[in-house]
């Protein structure tokens, strides 16, 4: 088995100065997310959201429906002010939970997985980031989930909507089976238990509720909802150990992973690829939940269409099951939980906080924001040429400050102003400063500190802050300015 060594958060120390610590902000928090938000993956596209509250696309192009893009591009159509919280990916279809609530959609709509009001339901590809129909009024979006061809939001009033395909009955009986265009809530949940948490397999919805319950409904491949057979309306797992507390659910086409309070991993279904992680594979139905042993201090869950993914608490991502690269290296099945490796030469060695998967790559985001992939790369999904065996960092990433350098002390002559650097989607290691009064550039003030002079009187001042960092797009922020300096 490989291993890897435990790391810690790099420190990133400039040539002059420290620049601060990342700090939560709406668009992204660099901190452990037990199930993938920030970023998701599809068959061959890749997406992630910047600190500039976009999201960002590689691969193949899901808007235009053709051609790829080689290096991270925004998607279209998100309103003036409303910044990207959650991303999930379907088969070629994309949702975006905004901070306004809403949940728009971009990419095929053949099924109505992106609503479609129009009166003969013409409403097919969606070139842009399009508005979901179907909640109501009152009702805000707090999370989503994609399946094959079904889409699932969960409402602030603690219920799950689902539109698109019901074939399987993933989107229960409240629906019709076949296609649906607009959002309705499923059915099953108790009276008075509310979801908390939704994931979507390929014909699969799972729900995390209130009452400490998981919940499942569609195909229930190899009993991966405890079930051998299809399950019509949101019914409550039967196979799980007593008294286990669950913290994250995650879906594929073959299993349900659960994360346990205690750090377990715990996986149902398909064992046919050694999702299990005992060592073995077989093809018989698991509906009772098994721990994969190995890891015992799990953060955060993933299920790729045939594997299971997982960060320890030492920001290190495992792997089980079926490899087509995802898992470092393409070969065998891995039927031990193994770690990934990194590509040596990264320009982070930050800890993992957060891992999104699909069939043939995985996607990591750490602690420092930078986002690194391996797996098949046939559609420059992990950007640049080749596949990947190891983690490495996507190419054309951006360092954007999503919250605005700061001046502090007295706007007097004689007294001292202080940069303070704001916040970065990837942490700089270096940062430069050059101070202005009004508009113009002050000359040889280029330090994180400004003496104010009595040229600067009756003036307003401000510091541009810019952040680098070896092979990324460095970014730029203004502060606001000063009063007028007395």
């Amino acid at each position: 088995m490989r291993r890897v060594q435990k790391l810690a958060c790099a420190a990133g120390v400039a040539a002059a100065v420290i620049c601060a610590t990342v700090q939560p902000a709406q668009a992204y928090t660099p901190t452990v997310k037990a199930h993938a938000v920030t970023m998701a993956v599809s068959g061959d596209s890749t997406y992630f959201i910047g600190g500039d509250g976009k999201i960002y696309l590689t691969g193949w192009d899901v808007q235009a429906g053709s051609g790829t893009r080689a290096t991270p591009t925004p998607l279209a159509g998100l309103p003036s002010g409303v910044r990207a919280q959650s991303i999930a990916a379907g088969y070629h279809f994309a949702l975006v939970l905004g901070s306004n609530g809403k949940v728009y959609g971009t990419g095929m709509n053949d099924g109505g997985q992106l609503t479609d009001t129009s009166a003969d339901h013409s409403q097919g590809w969606k070139n842009t980031l399009t508005p979901l129909a179907g909640l109501p009024s009152g009702v805000s979006a707090k999370a989503v989930a994609a399946g094959q061809a079904f889409s699932l939001v969960l409402g602030s009033d603690g219920k799950v909507y689902g539109t698109g395909w019901n074939s399987n009955s993933e989107l229960t009986t409240s629906m019709p089976v076949g296609a649906n265009y607009k959002l309705a809530p499923l059915a099953g949940l108790p009276s008075g238990v509310r979801a908390t948490a939704i994931d979507a397999g390929h014909f699969q919805t799972v729900v995390l509720a209130s009452d400490g319950s998981v919940y499942g409904a569609g195909y229930s491949v190899r009993g991966s909802l405890t079930s051998k057979a299809t399950v019509k309306q949101l019914t409550a797992f039967t196979g799980l150990p007593a008294g286990l507390s669950v913290k994250a659910v995650a879906a594929s086409y073959e299993n349900v992973v659960l994360l346990g309070s205690d750090g377990h991993v715990w996986v149902t279904g398909e064992n046919e690829y050694g999702q299990l992680g005992l060592g073995t594979v077989d093809t018989n139905d698991h509906p009772l939940a098994r721990r994969i042993p190995g890891i015992d201090q799990a953060v955060a869950i993933e299920a790729g269409h045939s594997s299971v993914l997982a960060v320890d608490q030492y920001g290190v991502v495992y792997g089980t099951g079926a490899n087509y690269g995802q898992l470092s290296d393409i070969g065998s099945p891995v039927t031990v939980a193994d770690a990934l490796r990194t590509a040596p030469g990264q320009p982070s060695k930050a800890r993992i906080v957060e891992v999104a998967g699909a069939g043939s790559d995985t996607l990591v985001r750490d602690a420092d924001g930078v986002v690194l992939g391996v797996g098949y790369n046939g559609f420059y999904q992990l950007t640049g040429t080749g596949d990947r065996s190891e983690l490495t960092a996507l190419a054309g990433q951006r360092i954007s400050a999503y919250k605005a350098p700061t001046v502090s002390g007295t706007a007097k002559v004689g007294s001292i102003l202080t940069a303070k650097n704001g916040s970065w989607s990837v942490k700089p290691t270096a940062c430069t400063y050059q101070w202005y009064r009004g508009s113009t550039a002050i000359s040889h003030a280029t330090a994180a500190t400004y003496k104010l002079t009595s040229a600067d009187k009756g003036h307003k001042i401000k510091v541009r802050v810019k952040g680098t960092r070896t092979s990324f797009t460095s970014g730029t922020a203004y502060s606001a300015a000063t009063g007028t300096i007395g």
